[in-house]
């Protein structure tokens, strides 16, 4: 009963410190997606230079896309004529942090910790982009068939889609993997015992090998990965190690590798991989310095969350509770009980290209299940299908324009 206790009180610090921050995190996601729209990003992102790498950059840092959600955009930006270096520096860029995850990372870690993951990642950006442009100009990526919406939403209807954008686009794409970053965090605070990583890893570069091999190949977006990273550092791990993981984790996957692959081409890849791995164990050893020097609880605990009052970070653990349970009741429950007041269906079958991964084809299925009338969406990867139960002959057009919004083609007439 007592390990209860304590795994649930450590769940709801965390979720305590974090929430309002996010929901600011979301605010300011919300006037990007208004203002910015991917059209825009693609038109400066098509010349082959030093300038279309910075702008990349640029652009990928505020935006709160995930690694899986990344690789969408990005192709769509290749195969609008964003040269090679554009691209992978966006692919960087864009899951390692966003305004989400910037504000979690503030809450957690502090300012300073936030900033330095901000100035990694742009650098690591930056080199990346450019070594590509230099090494990896006549590489063979290849144009995956995505699709490329030509007409252009407003941004008064953008704005007025914009509180469905943040609960089921935004919200709804992290829910899952921030759930299990904080029962993750609670895990390591119970079952971790403090000076855990002083006491068996002493050397801090190996414990940053180690988060190097842990996030490579693994999937987990930046806001999950955060409270993660804050409750090893409680246990001893080195602020660098941390830093490697939150470097790592969200710009690469195993899966999405491979889409990289045919995107940018073998060489490109390799460099990307490289120049990400050198870059955070290089970053990270700069910040244990820096920490070392300073000290760590005047670098990185010290946020001044104080000045934040005990209603206000009340208030956004509420709301967010309320966005999180929303969401799942209506992705669920309600969508269940709607389903079963349907009983005359027909089953349809579409063929959809683009799709190259678990994840794309997550998308997909994704895509079609936010339609009314859908049920029973399974996708056949290697086919290139998605098939479902629908209601309605007239709702196939939607499910059409979903999958099309989502990134990809479908085949049929």
């Amino acid at each position: 009963m007592d390990f209860i206790i304590h795994f649930l009180r450590e769940i709801v610090i965390f979720f305590n410190e974090v929430a309002i921050y996010l929901l600011f995190g979301f605010f300011v996601a919300a006037i990007l997606h208004i203002f910015f729209p991917e059209s825009m990003i693609r038109r400066h992102l098509g010349k082959d230079s030093l300038g279309s790498v910075i702008k990349a950059t640029l652009f990928g840092i505020p935006l709160p896309i995930c690694s899986c959600g990344v690789v969408p955009v990005a192709t769509s930006l290749k195969n609008s004529g964003a040269s090679k270096g554009a691209t992978v520096s966006f692919l960087i860029t864009t899951p390692q942090v966003g305004a989400d995850s910037f504000m979690i990372t503030y809450s957690l870690l502090g300012w300073v910790f936030g900033v330095f993951r901000i100035f990694t990642s742009m650098v690591t950006g930056l080199l990346a982009g450019i070594f590509v442009n230099i090494f990896g100009k006549n590489d063979d990526g290849t144009l995956l068939p995505m699709a490329i919406t030509s007409k252009e939403e407003s941004w008064q209807t953008r704005a007025r889609n914009t509180p469905r954008y943040l609960e089921y686009e935004l919200l709804g794409s992290i829910a899952n993997p921030l759930l299990v970053g904080f029962l993750v965090a609670g895990l390591i605070a119970v079952f971790i015992p403090d000076g855990f990583f002083e006491m068996y890893m002493g050397s801090d570069f190996l414990s940053m090998l180690l988060m190097l091999v842990i996030g490579i190949p693994m999937y987990v977006c930046a806001s999950a990965s955060t409270p993660i990273a804050a409750s090893l550092i409680m246990k001893g791990m080195s602020p660098g190690a941390a830093l490697v993981f939150l470097l790592t984790g969200p710009a690469t996957n195993a899966i999405g590798i491979s889409t990289i692959t045919k995107v940018v081409g073998k060489k490109s890849t390799v460099i990307y991989l490289l120049v990400i791995s050198l870059a955070s164990l290089g970053f990270g050893y700069m910040l244990n310095l820096f920490v070392g020097k300073y000290g760590f609880s005047r670098v990185i605990m010290l946020h001044n969350t104080e000045m934040l009052p005990h209603w206000l970070k009340l208030g956004g653990s509420v709301a967010l509770l309320m966005m999180l349970a929303w969401y799942y009741v209506d992705t669920t429950l309600i969508r269940f009980l709607k389903e079963g007041r349907k009983n005359m269906t027909q089953k349809v079958t579409l063929n959809v290209s683009g799709m190259s991964c678990m994840h794309c084809s997550g998308s997909v299925k994704k895509a079609v299940e936010g339609v009314d009338g859908t049920s029973n969406v399974s996708v056949d990867l290697n086919g290139r299908k998605v098939m479902f139960d629908i209601t309605e002959n007239s709702f196939i057009s939607k499910v059409k324009d979903a999958i099309t919004f989502a990134g990809f083609v479908v085949e049929n007439p």
